[in-house]
């Protein structure tokens, strides 16, 4: 059987016919997801003592989000008042 390669662009609803005596299978080869805009900001999250918001909602990312170690020469320092502690 031959194959017939069909190309999709956003362009609202899609209507598909296929013709002929015979049967055609129709197997989509991957999950689609639609809409929304490209995420463009960073991929690469150190991380830190504040909350961070990594601005995705109604976005589509392009690759995978990693969110670094706590680099080896990051101290905590903390303050009880009286006493400095560097850990």
């Amino acid at each position: 059987m031959d194959a017939i390669t069909l190309h999709v662009q956003d362009s609202g609803a899609i209507n598909l016919h296929v013709g002929g005596v015979n049967d055609v299978p129709l197997d989509i080869g991957a999950t689609v997801y639609g809409g929304g805009m490209p995420y463009t900001g960073d991929y690469t999250i150190t991380p830190s003592e504040e909350t961070q918001v990594l601005p995705t909602q109604s976005r589509q990312l392009s690759g995978n989000i990693v969110i670094e170690p706590i680099p080896s020469n990051y101290g905590l320092i903390t303050w009880n008042g009286s006493t400095i502690t560097v850990s």
